[in-house]
């Protein structure tokens, strides 16, 4: 049976010019042309197979090394509020071209036999998603973008249109959503495994009303009470389905089930018993690789997964979100054990922060040299003890903290795969969104979502008391499991600018572990590093950052497109040229 990966082999052939049909005729064999494609619908899925292309299998994490959880080597200029307005840029095109390529299937849809609509209504949802899924990744970035319905040609008058407001753009996006929904099946098995479903339609749908919802409340730029409907009602379709569950295997993984989840493959090689993607029912939609078609991607030769979060560079910001075991922030709990040892700020924490986190002095396992894999059978051979001397800093970490979520133990070529929607997203879209609606959510809701998330790692639950009783604030709550659990998924920055928190968050200074006065300091293996550190003793990676409020919530467009098209304006605060 052809699951997504391997029709994707299939893909390659056709669309670089291979003949994918059977019945001879005169046409050079080495060509493919509209008149000689577009015949069946397994063209028209096929086609569509290559838009799977799209989805973010490099690097889609490592987009929060531009907020204030993640740091990059050598640092990040967005980040950093140094970014200058770019002559051209590979998003923006690369935008337009995939574009292209869904109005371009849709168009061929439109004028496909009437026998055939029905077999290929599927591919028109599956083009309608992307197209979606891309402008609002371009709203994201930009604000309002033209809107292209159609593929144009190199005289098209769309091509000096002026941008489509935030909204028209926003619209269109729930519009294609809405129509894919309706398109797309309940499920997929069997040929059509890894292929869209209504129900990643739905998740997309919760993903843009609540970013566009709470950017409307936060910036005062429009009503955003639909929106926040709309991101709890597709929430709801989708928490409601019976489709999916947490994965939770505590009962054979103990307390790294959750970094686990990360690191499934097809054949149960990456983990102790076995489990493959397969067992997998939390993802809605996952990014599909296979080890021998389409292996994951590396940095480099023999370097890391492309989202690795070990080329984050976790904070101080970061590892100071997770909660204690008793549900209670570290300024708050009294099993917070300070910073002093190199390990005690990790002990009584939410496990999440020690099965994300290499601690130090431990034992792990890692995929890039032999010695360094993992034997399931014997957990004592192998593998290497985190900063057990002192060249680490400069090389593996610029914070003195180091990451393992998405990281496998065992040896490369694999076919983990990037969740693109999981049900936890979806849990937290409809507690923020229920919140945000009135400012306030009722214990029911949060034991319906959040507290979900919290029983599988042994947190207490979340409740309207508990946080009255502690002095917390809801919505502070709220957002801390969100960045938790999606930490170096790619969501933070977008997070920080839809809540107008970037301005407070971006200009403090990156930090990273307490060095002055602790062991890091008095230990011979790490003593010889010299440090800039603030008055508390914690490392200083970067300071003297920018978030201008009045510039940096939009990227400037690329200059060369206001040249271009002189129609199009500039984002507030960049320059026209």
């Amino acid at each position: 049976m052809k699951t997504l990966d391997k029709i994707f082999a299939i893909a390659i052939l056709c669309l670089v010019g291979w003949s994918c049909t059977k019945d001879l005729d005169l046409a050079p064999e080495d060509v493919l042309s509209e008149e000689s494609f577009f015949l069946n619908a397994e063209d028209f899925k096929l086609f569509a197979t290559d838009f799977y292309y799209n989805l973010p299998a490099s690097g889609e994490g490592l987009r929060d090394r531009q907020s204030d959880i993640g740091y990059n080597e050598g640092g990040n200029d967005i980040s950093r509020g140094t970014h200058l307005a770019p002559q051209q840029s590979d998003f923006w095109n690369g935008s337009y071209s995939s574009i292209r390529s869904y109005n371009f299937l849709l168009e061929k849809i439109d004028m496909a036999e009437e026998a055939l609509q029905s077999d290929i209504a599927v591919y028109k949802g599956e083009a309608l998603f992307f197209r979606a899924y891309t402008y609002f990744s371009m709203l994201k970035a930009y604000g309002g973008v033209p809107i292209v319905e159609i593929p144009l040609d190199t005289d098209s008058e769309e091509l000096n249109a002026p941008r489509d407001t935030r909204e028209e753009v926003v619209n269109f996006i729930i519009g294609d959503v809405d129509e894919a929904i309706d398109l797309l099946p309940e499920s997929n098995e069997g040929i059509n495994i890894g292929r869209l479903t209504k129900y990643a339609a739905l998740a997309l749908k919760a993903r843009v009303a609540l970013f566009e919802g709470t950017w409307r409340k936060f910036h005062g730029s429009g009503d955003f009470n639909a929106l926040l409907d709309q991101a709890v009602d597709a929430a709801n379709q989708v928490m409601s389905s019976g489709n999916y569950e947490l994965f939770d295997r505590r009962d054979v993984f103990g307390d790294e089930s959750y970094r686990f989840y990360f690191v499934l493959d097809s054949d149960g090689r990456t983990n102790p018993v076995g489990l493959t993607k397969a067992d997998d029912k939390e993802s809605i939609l996952r990014t599909p690789q296979n080890r021998d078609i389409r292996p994951t991607p590396w940095e480099g030769d023999g370097g890391f997964p492309v989202w690795d979060v070990r080329m984050q560079n976790p904070t101080k910001a970061m590892m100071d979100l997770f909660l204690c075991q008793d549900g209670l922030p570290i300024d708050k709990s009294p099993l917070f054990m300070g910073y002093d040892s190199t390990h005690h700020e990790y002990l009584n924490r939410d496990i999440r922060m020690r099965t994300m986190m290499y601690v130090p002095d431990n034992r792990y396992w890692s995929f890039r040299f032999a010695e360094w894999w993992r034997v399931w059978d014997d957990p004592s051979v192998n593998g290497f003890i985190y900063m057990e001397d002192g060249s680490y800093w400069g090389g593996r970490t610029a914070t003195g903290y180091n990451g393992q979520k998405f990281t496998p133990e065992v040896e490369i070529p694999l076919g983990t795969e990037f969740p693109v929607f999981r049900l936890a997203e979806v849990l937290l879209i409809y507690a923020e969104a229920v919140f945000e609606k009135s400012e306030s959510i009722s214990d029911a809701d949060l034991n319906r979502s959040i507290n979900l998330l919290r029983n599988r790692v042994g947190l207490p639950d979340l409740s309207n008391g508990f946080v009255s009783s502690n002095g917390l604030n809801m919505r502070e709550e709220i957002r801390r499991e969100r960045t938790v659990e999606l930490s170096y998924e790619g969501f933070r920055y977008d997070d920080l600018r839809r809540w107008k928190t970037a301005e407070i968050e971006l200009p403090k200074p990156v930090k990273g572990v307490k060095f002055t006065g602790t062991q890091w300091e008095t230990d011979p293996r790490y003593s010889d590093n010299v440090f800039q550190t603030d008055q508390e003793g914690f490392i200083i990676i970067e300071d003297n950052r920018v978030f201008d409020p009045n510039k940096h919530y939009l990227l400037p467009l690329p200059i060369r497109q206001l040249i271009i098209n002189p129609n199009l304006k500039q984002n507030p605060g960049w320059p026209e040229q």
